[in-house]
């Protein structure tokens, strides 16, 4: 049996400049962490003493014969892009739901494709997990979306991203000192905003508006360095959640269902609070809402928010490993 660890990320900055269209003439970038919370992906030989051939259980169980009768098209997707043609069960545990905007998708294919790597006895690395995965997901199963979410699962960490014409990814590792890491990590508060559904839709509405878009996605590019040099420099940080609330201003005009009324309730409410800045993960209208919250006006926000969950979280390091394996 193998098991993979693979975290999910919160985006901060420049989502949207890391779809294909728009890098390919633009470029982009992303700022990005990971977090301590996981997707787990176990892979198990099955003996041929089974009436199937490949099992899979997550929110519900597949008992198949072959690798394309899975319903599950991640999960197809990467038994046959491996061309995985030995019986093996597959079993998916997660800390957090999916479709909440944690780029769960991907760290889950990620974890998938690091776990039946490792089956196979194959060398991988963090690169070459990230661009199969961007295969599995925008190629092979026709989701739509950017190309952020699986270099955050592959690499993890504090990580800047740069995607350029050439279609080429430049991932830098943002180096911090300890206390100025905890510092950031103690002003940011979660809350789950208790719904559950795909993006598909407004990822697709977004990519459509993209010509529209370039304006305020220009904006959202320019926002990772200053963002960068608000982290790496010694200043105040409330310079970085000022600068939060602007880049939420901008996202929302990419797309109707980026934000909602609920959203936007939330979201005031928790200003009027002491909320400096803040931004709904993922391609928004469900999930999580991050917000950058001073440590003295952290009990004002969560009382104000008092209708949602605050999830506690921390940055992590590491992105996909494999945790666990046995002999065969």
């Amino acid at each position: 049996m193998i098991i993979s660890r693979t975290p999910f990320r919160i985006s901060f900055f420049g989502g949207g400049t890391d779809f294909l269209d728009y890098y390919r003439e633009h470029g982009g970038a992303v700022l990005t962490t990971t977090i301590n919370k996981y997707a787990y992906l176990s892979v198990h030989r099955l003996s041929p003493f089974f009436r199937h051939n490949f099992r899979a259980s997550y929110a519900q169980t597949e008992s198949v014969l072959e690798p394309s009768e899975f319903s599950h098209p991640l999960i197809r997707e990467c038994l046959l892009f491996l061309r995985i043609k030995t019986g093996i069960e597959i079993s998916h545990v997660s800390d957090l739901p999916g479709r909440t905007g944690l780029g769960t998708s991907s760290s889950f294919t990620v974890g998938l494709l690091h776990a039946l790597h490792a089956l196979r006895g194959d060398e991988v690395n963090a690169e070459e997990l990230a661009r199969e995965a961007i295969i599995v997901e925008r190629q092979r199963v026709g989701d739509s979306g950017g190309h952020q979410d699986q270099y955050a699962a592959a690499y993890g960490g504090l990580i800047r991203v740069d995607f350029t014409g050439e279609q080429l990814v430049e991932v830098t590792r943002v180096e911090l000192a300890e206390e100025r890491r905890q510092a950031l990590e103690s002003r940011l508060c979660l809350f789950f905003l208790g719904t559950e559904m795909s993006a598909e839709t407004i990822l697709r509405e977004q990519a459509q508006r993209m010509p529209a878009n370039e304006t305020a996605l220009g904006h959202m590019r320019a926002q990772v360095d200053e963002a960068q040099g608000i982290l790496t420099a010694t200043g105040d940080l409330r310079a970085w959640g000022e600068l939060m609330h602007d880049a939420w201003q901008h996202k929302k005009s990419l797309a109707a269902g980026i934000t909602n009324p609920d959203v936007d309730q939330a979201y005031e409410a928790a200003r009027k609070a002491g909320a400096l800045g803040g931004k709904v993960l993922g391609a928004g209208g469900r999930g999580f809402l991050l917000l950058y919250v001073e440590p003295e006006q952290q009990a004002g926000v969560t009382e104000a928010l008092h209708s949602l969950a605050r999830v506690p979280f921390a940055f992590s390091p590491s992105g996909s490993q494999i945790i666990f394996q046995t002999e065969e």
